[in-house]
């Protein structure tokens, strides 16, 4: 019998600090369940304890082994007291050493420089280069996106195998760090998504009082997801035609863990503003089910971003059968050509 390939794959997040990232990984082991009994490798999923495994267990993959792992706290200021403690110590206080370095994987991705001491027993190493938000958008980032932006050009630089989810990333990567030396593969991603009983759509309009038509836009409170756009759209409407009775939904964690932060507030502020708030309702962080239910019951939906690597939104528009009412970015364009309507952002 050929033995199977061991794919390590890291999970560091929850729905509220990145459910994209779950997910993404979420779709990666969804995807690689299609594949013939023999082909499928084991999966050695790395993960903090406050990762989603039911979520993820519940693809049912045949080959899952899980192992917790600590890189960094989930809490704000423990996050920062160790980002201080690091500068001066040179030490993580996060990082459990010993025991991963005993583990063995033929491959390990999303490859992560929080624990790069700690997986030694990795054949080979692949990251993932989200997008390079920090430099189309500096003025997002209270520090003008020099971190990321280091981070970025270290691995660029050297000899590392990284993945990109899309052809308009391969054309920045190309621009802004012309003289990369990494192996670059290009990894597009589809939305493999949990069973919904569309026979609650009822229960969960009345659950979230919604008696009107509504949109749905799911997204980060991250500057660059761009839904003061949306708000303003709203204003116009409620101003040249009051008779039309909807509702705006937004879901995502209203808390910011990226960029400048107190987006949200920003948001809210416009909402008094322009006296939408019959118009608008921040749905924060909600159960995923819902999320789906709510998505799939409303008219559309919108996806206003200023930039992305590649949208999960479009892939979920698609796997929902959902009309998308999305900006006009090289990205989308190249996710989707039809059932979707493209606007200036």
């Amino acid at each position: 019998m050929t033995k199977r390939f061991i794919l390590g794959l890291t999970l560091f997040y929850d729905f509220k600090s990145n459910p994209g990232i779950v997910n993404y990984i979420f779709n990666i082991i969804s995807a690689l369940k299609t594949l013939d009994e023999d082909k499928k490798p084991i999966i050695r999923l790395f993960h903090t304890e406050n990762a989603p495994l039911q979520y993820i267990l519940d693809i049912n993959y045949p080959y899952i082994e899980l192992h917790l792992l600590n890189p960094f706290s989930t809490n704000f200021f423990l996050r920062k007291a160790n980002g201080l403690l690091r500068l001066i110590l040179k030490k993580d206080i996060y990082k459990n050493f010993g025991y991963y370095n005993k583990i063995k994987c033929d491959s390990l991705y999303p490859a992560n420089d929080f624990f790069e001491n700690d997986l030694k027993g990795v054949k080979r190493k692949i990251y993932w280069l989200v997008d390079f938000n920090n430099l189309a958008f500096p003025n997002h980032y209270s520090d003008q996106g020099l971190v990321t932006s280091k981070y970025q050009s270290g691995i660029t630089s050297s000899y590392n195998h990284i993945v990109l989810s899309s052809h308009a990333l391969l054309d920045e990567l190309k621009m802004y760090y012309p003289a990369y030396k990494c192996e670059v593969k290009i990894l597009r991603f589809a939305s493999s998504l949990p069973k919904i009983n569309e026979e609650e759509q009822l229960d969960i309009k009345t659950k979230y009082s919604l008696d009107v038509p509504y949109l749905m836009s799911p997204n980060q409170f991250w500057e660059h997801k761009n839904q003061e756009v949306v708000l303003k759209a709203i204003y116009f409407i409620k101003t040249t035609q009051p008779e039309l009775q909807f509702k705006v939904l937004f879901s995502g964690n209203l808390s910011v863990g990226r960029g400048k932060a107190n987006y949200s507030d920003k948001l809210f502020q416009l909402v008094r503003e322009y006296n939408i708030e019959n118009y608008v309702t921040f749905l924060g962080t909600i159960n995923r089910n819902d999320q789906l239910l709510l998505m799939k019951g409303g008219i559309c939906l919108v996806q206003p971003s200023l930039y992305e690597g590649w949208s999960t939104l479009v892939e979920e528009a698609k796997a929902l059968n959902k009309y998308i009412i999305l900006s006009d970015i090289p990205v989308h364009r190249e996710q989707i050509k039809i059932n979707a309507s493209f606007f200036n952002p």
